[in-house]
């Protein structure tokens, strides 16, 4: 399996790709800007493996319909989603708004234990997304 760099590149002349974020099951996330707005965003690009695989790409497509329509201030924002060529050939990407900060693991990273009413928040918080994705279907 060959890894597939696209840094430095720009998707469906929208987005340039700066650097990566992080990597997860089906794809990679991205730092790109988008070059009409100037705009930060974060892309997911599904990996080129999957792409060959019909019911991977219909996966991406319903995850990135759902989150789509999904508007509460838990949850980050979909703007975005397509199908693009590259060098590397076709692949399939969804773009969100992009949340510059740290994640939950870093924070527990260096606090090692967090206060109960930290913690009861950051439940809150997320029970109240899932109640939300619950409540679209």
């Amino acid at each position: 399996m060959a890894v597939v760099n696209f840094i430095g590149q720009t998707l469906d002349d929208k987005y340039k790709i700066e650097k990566e974020l992080g990597k997860g099951g089906m794809g990679t996330v991205y730092l790109a800007t988008h070059v009409g707005t100037g705009r930060p965003v974060a892309l997911k690009i599904i990996a080129p493996q999957f792409m060959e695989r019909l019911e991977f790409v219909e996966r991406f497509r319903r995850e990135a319909r759902a989150a789509g329509r999904l508007r509460h201030p838990n949850v980050v924002n979909v703007t975005d989603f397509g199908f693009a060529e590259t060098k590397d050939g076709s692949v399939a990407y969804l773009v969100m708004e992009y949340l510059d900060g740290v994640t939950l693991g870093e924070i527990l990273e260096e606090e090692k234990q967090l206060p109960v009413p930290w913690t009861i928040d950051i439940l809150e918080q997320v029970c109240s997304a899932v109640q939300e994705a619950h409540n679209q279907g």
